[in-house]
């Protein structure tokens, strides 16, 4: 969804990425590509503080990568 707010002065983005699936352990995450993106996002495996949070980063990470996507897309049309 991309709406003007404001009067007009600010742009609200947002995308909604239902049953997106993500994680941060298991058998993938051993490929070597894969672990080594993990590794460097510093988000291999659970987190000890928070079990949830690593793959939590990651979700937002995909999600952003979209709505980067489709911001870029728009403009295009335009």
């Amino acid at each position: 969804m991309i709406e003007a707010i404001n009067d007009g002065k600010n742009l609200y983005v947002s995308v909604t990425m239902t049953c997106t699936k993500v994680d941060t352990g298991g058998g993938g995450t051993q490929l070597a590509s894969k672990s080594a993106w993990l590794n460097l996002l510093d988000g291999k495996g659970a987190c000890r503080v928070s079990p949830t949070l690593n793959s939590r980063l990651l979700a937002a990470i995909v999600v952003d990568s979209v709505l980067a996507g489709e911001l870029s897309f728009r403009k295009r049309l335009n």
